[in-house]
């Protein structure tokens, strides 16, 4: 890729945005970053220092002084460090999922994440996935793209991550969760997610995901040739 692109990728919970974005930055040659690890990084930390959140005072003044990076792996995969401290497995615990919402609803969490990911992106090319990406985070990306599937899939994409890590769910609280996370993700008060009128839109619910990456791929592609 010859000159810097920035491709903003958002989209629904469970609708594929993470892995897709890896495979394709993998092919393409860039750098993925993983915006929603950073916010389940600071969730961890804030755990860590203070168990009981509604006590734990003002956000903003417990991370100004944290070191997060992201280093990436040759399998378009990354890594979050925070410290110094390697918590890319413990970010994706259910207690850290239980908690990343008041988090990340915090108005000065979600600056010191966005100061973050700018910083990130200042060199090089890069796809980022999240909820805001090109309506917040990046509104002036070269390319935005908004990845969407039915409820009805995203609950039965998660559903097999679960079965594949041998653990059985009830389908019908999955599917509720995701109506859930939906109806609080389009009403919250910073970061909401919205479908950018200027972004590429994509209902994945019937695609298998090579063909999804193949998309994204050449939607990038196409990007560069017309900039």
């Amino acid at each position: 890729m010859n000159r810097r692109m920035v491709i903003a990728v958002d989209g629904p919970a469970g609708s594929g945005k993470s892995t897709v974005c890896r495979e394709a930055a993998l092919e393409l040659g860039i750098k993925y970053i993983d915006s929603g690890a950073v916010y389940r990084a600071l969730t961890w930390y804030l755990l860590k220092v203070c168990p009981d959140m509604a006590a734990c005072g003002e956000f903003p003044e417990k991370i100004k002084d944290l070191i997060i990076i992201q280093r990436f792996t040759p399998d378009g995969g990354s890594r979050t460090f925070v410290n110094g401290e390697d918590v890319s497995e413990e970010i994706r615990t259910e207690r850290i999922t239980g908690s990343i919402g008041v988090v990340s609803d915090d108005t000065g969490v979600r600056n010191f994440v966005n100061t973050l990911l700018r910083e990130w992106s200042r060199e090089e090319s890069v796809i980022m996935d999240g909820r805001d990406i090109g309506s917040v985070v990046f509104p002036d990306a070269d390319l935005k793209v908004y990845l969407d599937a039915s409820v009805d899939e995203r609950a039965r994409r998660r559903i097999s991550e679960y079965e594949e890590k041998g653990k059985t769910v009830d389908g019908n609280a999955i599917r509720n969760q995701i109506i859930r996370r939906d109806r609080e993700d389009e009403s919250r008060p910073f970061g909401r997610l919205v479908k950018n009128p200027d972004a590429l839109y994509l209902d994945t619910s019937a695609m298998a995901r090579k063909q999804v990456v193949d998309w994204l791929v050449n939607a990038v592609l196409n990007a560069m040739e017309t900039r």
